[in-house]
């Protein structure tokens, strides 16, 4: 197909035989159809090889190829019914763009569950790699305010208040992780499944409201995310340097990496998202003629980050309301940090390395 250029460039000529005057309405319409009649065949053809209801029984280029010509064949419906034509190719347009418009109309059916998989098995993923010059930058600004507050907190131990809250320093993080281990070593320690789970519950709505408020930020041309994701950054740093130089670094390593490793990526997918808007937002819309229709353009993409993001963090509420929240002697040292490493490891193999059916992300891109 000619794309997308040359679909609109057909469309000035068609209105300029249309306008060539009403002696000749005879011959323009037989040019008009003449144009476009093998373009009308090959909608027909892919609107029958499609599948009930969705695109997914087209390859992904036959899907672009399939909505260029809807909105052309569209187009020509528009241009039949304002300019005058025939009763037949009237109907014969009718019935077409009708056939070709439950596929952009109605969502595919496939229960919550198909669809649930479909969105954190290739949606996301397929997301992330497509938007990772954004997650990219994200995590640079965020480790950027980390080792910014670390070295600053290494000279001025009063600056991490800067960034961390008064009461948590009530007790040095050397008592704290002292009380702690002796508590868990006592034998009074009782891991309470009840109480994990309202710990939970409270971190998972805590970091949400992050994220959410990370991701809306993006409407301020991205300015509010980046401060977020620095801030975010600044508190982890502040924090550990004061626990490094309490001599008790190993256990916030242990502490925070099991629900950290993914806590942290959550807040840089959720600021990826915010920063399509953001780009939107400078670059006017770009090719997509404006920021609305950008931010629409790029909505599958958003959703999926987003779906994403709420769910890694979900999981690192959990671990953190549990697992993270067990030291030494109950969980060595070692084996958290072990932990740790495994699932960072794991979910950057599942957003970047694991295979994905593309042909989905880019059928589902072209359906915008």
């Amino acid at each position: 197909m000619a794309g997308i250029a040359g679909h609109y460039s057909d469309r000035c000529q068609d209105v300029a035989i249309f306008s060539s005057g009403k002696d000749n309405s005879t011959m323009d319409m037989n040019q008009f159809i003449a144009r476009r009649e093998n373009q009308w065949k090959r909608l027909t053809a892919l609107t029958d090889k499609a599948g009930e209801n969705t695109v997914h029984g087209l390859s992904a280029t036959e899907a672009e190829e399939f909505f260029s010509l809807y909105r052309l064949a569209s187009s020509d419906l528009n241009l039949v019914q304002t300019r005058g034509g025939s009763s037949t190719l009237l109907d014969y347009l009718e019935t077409l763009v009708a056939r070709a418009y439950q596929y952009v109309a109605v969502p595919q059916r496939g229960g919550f569950l198909p669809t649930w998989w479909r969105i954190l098995r290739y949606d996301f993923p397929a997301a992330a790699r497509k938007q990772w010059a954004a997650m990219a930058l994200s995590a640079m600004i965020m480790f950027t305010g980390t080792v910014t507050t670390y070295a600053i907190t290494a000279d001025h131990p009063a600056a991490a208040l800067t960034f961390v809250p008064a009461e948590f320093f009530r007790q040095s993080p050397a008592e704290r992780v002292a009380r702690r281990i002796r508590q868990q070593s006592s034998g009074h320690f009782h891991f309470s499944g009840e109480q994990n789970l309202l710990f939970s519950v409270f971190l998972f709505t805590h970091n949400i409201e992050v994220a959410v408020l990370t991701f809306a930020l993006g409407i301020t041309f991205g300015i509010g995310t980046l401060i977020m994701l620095f801030f975010n950054g600044a508190t982890l740093g502040a924090l550990g340097q004061r626990y490094q130089a309490d001599h008790v670094g190993t256990y916030f390593i242990s502490w925070v990496g099991p629900h950290g490793v993914l806590e942290l990526p959550a807040i840089c997918v959720a600021a990826a998202a915010g920063l399509i808007i953001a780009r939107a937002m400078w670059t006017r819309g770009g090719r997509h003629g404006g920021v609305w229709a950008s931010i629409q353009a790029q909505r599958n993409d958003l959703l999926a980050l987003l779906i994403g993001c709420a769910h890694m963090l979900v999981l690192a509420g959990l671990i953190e309301g549990g697992f993270s929240q067990i030291t030494q002697p109950v969980i060595p040292y070692f084996l958290k940090i072990f932990f740790a490493g495994t699932l960072f490891a794991g979910l950057i193999a599942y957003l970047f390395f694991m295979p994905v059916r593309q042909d989905i992300a880019d059928v589902d891109d072209a359906r915008i």
